[in-house]
């Protein structure tokens, strides 16, 4: 087996090296340089083959025409010679006097044969032969011309015949008499204007030969060509074959004799005889543009000229193949296979067969028999068979393999995610996505990147998406799940046949809120496979969808019975967790179904506690038990499935809307006569401010004359007023001083006082005394009206008159506070 690598050392011919070159040899793809194409050799020409008859048996430069006998332009000659050929040696004898005179070339030119035989032959001086027959027939002749009005007349232009002892003679223009009672007219004022004359019950045949015509005849079964002219027998061993014409007849034979006219640019196919090395055989033939001539019984014409370029000629051994540039042609050939390249291939052989041609641009791949030629571009991989162990050719470049043992497959382009053949596999994971097999029965994920698998053992399953998916969530049995799989796979999400409505109500989850009403919530949730490997251990990928539906249309179930219609109403969101989700305004606060008015405190928005609430039930478990994580649940809108329900707040919402669309109006129409109200006003203010401004400008001038002169006065008062503060503050100075002197004098002498009462307990109680005196007199300061009081009823008033008895008692207190007060003095000094 023969195993080419590609071209410019690019790699062996089963390489898995990573094809990433920056740039391809021109060689790289050139099929010239493959081995197992076959070159043209540089000798090898179509022209080289035999074009002609030369070497063949029987060639001939030129047909054997046979002379006329007569001249055409002498109606005498024609008479003479009807007469001469009644002689049986007659014929031979001219036979061979126009060979003679052909090879003397008398005639040679296509001028005297148009015009029949030179005059040389007929000239009595010069020819002894004509001189002797003539006079030969002349003593065998019964006519004679005839006297007066007796005879048969021969009209001019015209030849009659009588016939004599068996023999048929002519005789010319004239009158004639026929005095020998043998002879007979037998045929009379026969023109001579006929190409051919064949008088009845006579052995007379005269041909006339026109410029570009040849003459078949058979004399005594031999056959003849004759040339341009008049050709006179009279011998009855002559039959006519018939006329050819050379600018009619492509091809012509008459016994032996062949004509061939071969027009430029053509090719005939013909089987001539050849003699080699004593040997004769019958060998086929391709002739060229020309005439070709050959007297042989063996030569054979197949009809139908080929076109000398045609990609391929075949005649019996003989093959011309031309492959033309970008194609190569397959053959057998010694029953082993062949593949030719461009330019032109002449093989002579019976074990050769032409299979076809194969474009080298349009296919990657050409195969024949045990030859395989593979072209690898960039961007792709050739899959094949190699002693039964599966190759994969991901270079660029040409490979060539002869060998039985090799069998291509297909081609891949390197970006296909799975490329497998047999037990090799090529896996490309993308981002987002993992790879599934099972190497002997136990599962293994192939990350991101590109993997190469050569085991049988390690069998590819399928690729896992790791990114998130939305799942709309609706409760289906296992038909509609079916169902839905079938429908998915023709491209829409809904079943065939059902209605708009019915298939917008096919999107719903039904659920039954706390107060029995039964709403449809179109939801989606959100989810991604974070652990494949955990995913695929607990449960088949293709069952997860079921899976996180059903789980998550039971949770949401679950959420929307613990809540009140008007709960749900309370939302004017209606998804949560999904910042890139348009709201939706909802109906507004509606009574419960048992009467109740709507709450009005503050409630949480149900859609953010659904999504909450959701999220927690569903998050932490799916994550732990199937490794998927379930990310988000967006509530699109929901619809109350009560129809009499659902139009009786439709109608109530229409009418808040007519109420809020009149409010609007009402609104507008308050705003317009506002703005032109407050245009009015700012019209007025601008010209107030005009006003206001020019007298401004004019009482300040004024102004500001009184300033300078009130500033004048200021400064003359003020340096008066500061002169008599100076003196008053001197005047109050000394009084104060005066006064706090005082002030001190009148402390010192009440606390020397003080002091020397306190030494006897009746200067204490004096003291004590006085204090009472005066908070009473300070008490009732203000007092306009006083409110007799009993003094023994409420003794605690401020207004209550002093006695003696509550004076006891407040000095007894206050002596108790005194005493308390020295005790705690002295206590220290204890």
């Amino acid at each position: 087996m023969e195993i080419y690598p590609p071209l410019s050392g690019i790699g062996g011919g089963a390489s898995l090296a990573p094809f990433a070159p920056a740039g391809l040899d021109d060689d790289l793809f050139d099929f010239d340089k493959l081995k197992l194409v076959d070159k043209p050799e540089n000798s090898m020409n179509s022209l080289d083959l035999p074009q002609s008859l030369k070497e063949c048996e029987g060639y001939l430069t030129k047909l054997p025409l046979k002379p006329p006998n007569v001249d055409q332009k002498n109606p005498t000659t024609v008479v003479d010679m009807v007469n001469i050929m009644t002689n049986p040696c007659a014929a031979a004898l001219f036979d061979k006097r126009g060979d003679t005179l052909e090879k003397e070339h008398t005639f040679a030119n296509d001028a005297s044969r148009s015009e029949g035989v030179p005059s040389g032959l007929y000239d009595y001086s010069t020819s002894e032969l004509m001189k002797d027959q003539l006079s030969l027939a002349r003593r065998k002749t019964s006519h004679i011309a005839a006297p007066l009005m007796f005879g048969h007349v021969v009209l001019p232009g015209c030849i009659s015949f009588y016939k004599k002892d068996g023999r048929t003679y002519a005789v010319g223009e004239g009158r004639w008499l026929l005095p020998n009672p043998k002879a007979s007219w037998c045929c009379r004022n026969v023109s001579l204007d006929q190409d051919v004359i064949a008088p009845s019950k006579t052995q007379v045949l005269i041909i006339r030969i026109l410029k570009g015509e040849v003459g078949l005849v058979m004399e005594q079964g031999v056959e003849k060509l004759l040339d341009v002219g008049s050709h006179v027998y009279n011998s009855g061993t002559v039959s006519l074959v018939g006329k050819k014409q050379y600018a009619n007849d492509q091809y012509f034979s008459h016994g032996r004799y062949h004509y061939l006219r071969v027009p430029r640019g053509k090719l005939a196919k013909v089987w001539a005889e050849v003699v080699k090395d004593g040997v004769r055989s019958l060998v086929p033939r391709l002739l060229g543009q020309g005439e070709h001539y050959i007297d042989s019984n063996m030569f054979k014409y197949e009809y139908g000229l080929v076109d000398e370029s045609d990609p391929y000629i075949h005649h019996g051994s003989v093959h011309i193949i031309r492959v033309a540039k970008g194609s190569v042609a397959k053959a057998m050939h010694n029953t082993k296979p062949r593949l030719l390249g461009m330019g032109d291939h002449i093989v002579e052989s019976t074990q050769f067969e032409f299979i076809g041609t194969e474009s080298i641009i349009s296919n990657l791949c050409i195969v024949h028999e045990t030859i395989t030629i593979l072209r690898v571009p960039l961007g792709k991989i050739a899959l094949a068979w190699k002693d039964n162990e599966p190759v994969f050719i991901d270079e660029p470049g040409l490979y060539e393999f002869d060998s039985p043992d090799f069998e291509f497959v297909e081609y891949k382009n390197a970006d296909e995610r799975l490329i497998q053949l047999g037990a090799k596999k090529i896996v490309l994971v993308h981002t987002g996505s993992v790879g599934v097999t099972y190497d002997g029965g136990i599962l293994k994920i192939l990350p991101n990147g590109r993997h190469i698998i050569n085991s049988s053992n390690h069998i590819f399953h399928s690729f896992l998406s790791t990114q998130e998916k939305s799942l709309r969530l609706v409760t289906l049995s296992e038909n509609e799940k079916f169902a839905r799989k079938s429908t998915i796979g023709r491209g829409s999400g809904a079943p065939i046949g059902l209605s708009s409505t019915a298939i917008e109500e096919c999107d719903l989850t039904v659920c039954e809120t706390r107060d029995l009403v039964k709403v449809g919530l179109r939801a989606d949730v959100f989810y991604s496979i974070e652990d494949p490997e955990k995913c695929l251990n607990k449960i088949d990928s293709e069952e997860l969808e079921d899976l996180v539906r059903e789980t998550a249309v039971s949770t949401l179930t679950n959420i929307v019975r613990s809540t009140t219609l008007n709960e749900i109403a309370q939302s004017k969101h209606v998804t949560a967790g999904s910042p890139d989700v348009s709201t939706v305004p909802v109906f507004e606060e509606i009574g419960d179904r048992g009467g109740n008015p709507p709450p009005s405190a503050p409630m949480r928005m149900f859609f953010d506690k659904a999504h909450d609430d959701f999220l927690s039930k569903l998050h932490d478990d799916f994550m732990s038990r199937y490794g998927v994580s379930v990310s988000n649940i967006r509530i699109e809108s929901f619809k109350i499935m009560d129809e009499e329900l659902s139009e009786s707040i439709s109608k109530h919402a229409l009418t808040t809307a007519q109420i809020e669309n009149e409010m609007a109006n009402l609104e507008g129409k308050s705003l317009i006569s506002t703005t032109e109200e407050r245009t009015a006003a700012e019209v007025k203010n601008i010209a107030a401010e005009a006003d206001a401004l020019a007298l401004k400008t004019e009482a300040d001038a004024s102004n500001q004359r009184k300033i300078d002169g009130a500033k004048a006065d200021a400064e003359a008062l003020k340096i008066a007023a500061a002169a008599k503060a100076d003196a008053e503050a001197e005047a109050i100075l000394a009084k104060a001083k005066a006064e706090a002197e005082a002030i001190r004098l009148r402390a010192a002498a009440e606390a020397q006082r003080a002091e020397m009462l306190s030494q006897t307990q009746l200067g204490e109680q004096e003291s004590l005394l006085g204090l009472y005196a005066n908070m009473v007199v300070s008490s009732n300061q203000g007092v306009e009206k006083v409110v007799y009081l009993d003094p023994s009823v409420n003794k605690e008033s401020p207004f209550a008159l002093g006695s003696l008895e509550n004076l006891n008692r407040d000095l007894h207190a206050l002596t108790q506070i005194g005493v308390a007060a020295g005790e705690g003095s002295k206590a220290p000094h204890q």
